[in-house]
């Protein structure tokens, strides 16, 4: 491997996600804490609201317009529906495991976002590509460590392997979007529609919006600010650089992110399993890093 060989716009696109990922590590800290007076529907339908705010007030400061001929595409309910789900599901398995918990078990992430990229991008797996995706698998075990216990909640496990699976397709569908559209306008509209889908499912249910406590709702607005609008951001312009299977396995730093910012407000057991699988999912992505890969038009 030589990091030469690695084309300038290959760089950039990771740095990006780098930025992104420090963002998005925070969020499900800030978003645990929300959950101690907002449910999961309307934690998803305030930080799906407070994102949209936050990317328009950005196209406004950029003096740039939103292109309503996004909305004509039929995959942005896509986008909005699959997001939404996966705030869903995020929600309700952050308030029931923990943070590391539920971040360790969405390292499935990594295998969805590879597999429906070849099913519907037609982006190829190559050689280093499958070392990368065995050593994220194996360092996420070692991270976990044993730490799914059957005291877990069962069902806060399943939305834990599920969500992951909705973020894969949202951004699979990202990455068919910001091919003709600008990533802030895709951003807008994800948001947009995630939350009108979220509030018709809270009216439908029934779903009470009441005894809703500010700093419950300053955490999620934290949360929404550097998740769903920074992160993302970052994310989607990465996208016109990296492939989406190259984007994501960067992002296998999670883990070892979440866990250092849960460590100030959750007790975190150092172990040599903890510490192994860490440094293979940071090997992993140093590979991706500095493979050569193919020239992508």
């Amino acid at each position: 491997m030589n990091a030469k060989s690695v084309s300038k716009g290959q760089l950039w696109g990771v740095e990006l996600n780098l930025i992104s990922l420090l963002f998005s590590s925070i969020s499900p800290v800030l978003n645990k804490f929300s959950l101690t007076s907002l449910t999961p529907v309307v934690g998803g339908i305030f930080t799906s609201v407070f994102a949209a705010v936050f990317v328009y007030a950005t196209v406004l400061i950029t003096h740039r317009s939103i292109s309503f001929a996004t909305l004509k595409n039929p995959w942005l309910w896509l986008l909005g529906g699959t997001n939404a789900i996966g705030i869903i599901l995020q929600y309700v398995a952050l308030s029931l495991l923990s943070p590391i918990t539920v971040t360790l078990i969405a390292r499935m992430y990594l295998v969805y976002v590879f597999v429906l990229s070849y099913i519907f991008l037609r982006e190829k797996i190559e050689g280093w590509d499958y070392l990368a995706i065995i050593l994220c698998i194996i360092g996420s075990f070692l991270i976990s460590g044993g730490r799914l216990q059957l005291s877990d909640n069962t069902w806060g496990i399943v939305c834990a392997f599920i969500y992951p699976l909705m973020y894969a397709a949202n951004n699979i569908t990202a990455k068919h979007l910001v091919s003709d559209d600008q990533p802030s306008d895709v951003l807008f509209y994800n948001h947009t529609t995630s939350a009108i889908l979220l509030l018709i499912f809270a009216l439908a249910t029934r779903t009470s919006f009441s005894n809703l406590s500010g700093s419950a709702i300053a955490f999620n607005f934290g949360g929404a600010f550097f998740n769903g609008f920074m992160s993302l951001l970052l994310f989607y312009t990465s996208l016109k650089f990296i492939s989406a299977g190259k984007a994501n396995i960067v992002r296998a730093f999670g883990p070892v992110i979440v866990i250092i910012y849960s460590a100030f407000f959750f007790p975190v057991e150092i172990t040599p399993s903890l510490v192994g699988g860490a440094l293979l999912v940071v090997i992993a992505s140093t590979i991706v890093t500095f493979t050569k890969t193919q020239q992508r038009n």
